[in-house]
């Protein structure tokens, strides 16, 4: 039998999400956002769930696999202006493989 090796996007494709569509477990702060030159929350998420839109960061919640990287290198490399927190009770990722 062989088995077969999943990539990265494979995996994640497996996991399932749960939306909390009123309330995000994320803010940003755009006036903060806006100060910072090196915008890390744009390289560091592994999920892309931050964007820039014209002069704007966008956040793309439903996609957060919360590790909890944007606000770190928000805090130590940015203009601290992320603030994340785990999701309510029965929202967020529920991971499914290994």
């Amino acid at each position: 039998m062989t088995q077969v090796i999943l990539n990265l996007d494979a995996r994640l494709g497996l996991d399932k999400y749960t939306i909390d569509e009123e309330n995000s477990h994320i803010f940003v702060n755009q006036e903060r956002c806006d100060q910072c030159n090196t915008k890390p929350c744009l390289t560091v998420c592994p999920a892309g769930v931050y964007q820039l839109i014209e002069t704007r960061i966008v956040v793309r919640y439903e996609n957060c696999l919360e590790c909890g990287t944007c606000q770190i290198a928000c805090d130590h490399g940015g203009n601290k202006g992320i603030t994340w927190t785990n999701p309510q009770g029965g929202f967020g990722i529920q991971f499914r493989y290994g």
